[in-house]
């Protein structure tokens, strides 16, 4: 990477969102301001219905977006994010998304340090796809700095 000048428009920056199905806010990201009492409760689900969504970007390209969901009998439902569940999802439609927009050559991938991001079978997988000096994550040649979601861009726009 050091000797490449062009790494930061190579750069995929990657990250699962939750979509709530009800409307609910995250408000860990997102602030309210309002006249109304803010000290009013309202009750709300533990777990709200939900959709787990995966996108990576360039700064030319969007992949993605690629859904975790599973068929039960009454349809699809979302599916908890394993290190399976990303090692399919890398194999089946990540990679080769980056193979037919001629970008799995010269992508330099990058995802945050997730316990499914680092599963064996996905880091076998993300070496065998791109070398370990072009992968950035925790337990790889480039480890990216825990706790750091100031420096992607998906913790703030995903």
């Amino acid at each position: 990477m050091a000797e490449d000048d062009d790494w930061l428009s190579n750069l995929l920056w990657t990250d699962e969102a939750h979509f709530t199905l009800r409307g609910s806010v995250n408000t860990h990201n997102c602030r309210i301001w309002a006249t109304e009492n803010p000290r009013t409760v309202v009750e709300t689900p533990l777990h709200d219905e939900k959709v787990t969504v995966w996108v990576g970007f360039t700064t030319s390209t969007v992949i993605g977006p690629f859904f975790f969901e599973e068929m039960r009998g009454s349809g699809f439902v979302t599916a908890t994010v394993t290190g399976e569940w990303y090692a399919d999802i890398l194999q089946n439609r990540i990679i080769p998304s980056l193979g037919d927009k001629h970008l799995l050559e010269r992508t330099i991938f990058m995802q945050d340090g997730a316990p499914p991001h680092i599963a064996r079978r996905v880091k076998d997988l993300l070496c065998r796809s791109f070398g370990d000096d072009r992968v950035l994550s925790r337990h790889f040649h480039h480890a990216w700095p825990p706790r750091s979601p100031d420096l992607s861009p998906c913790d703030y726009w995903l």
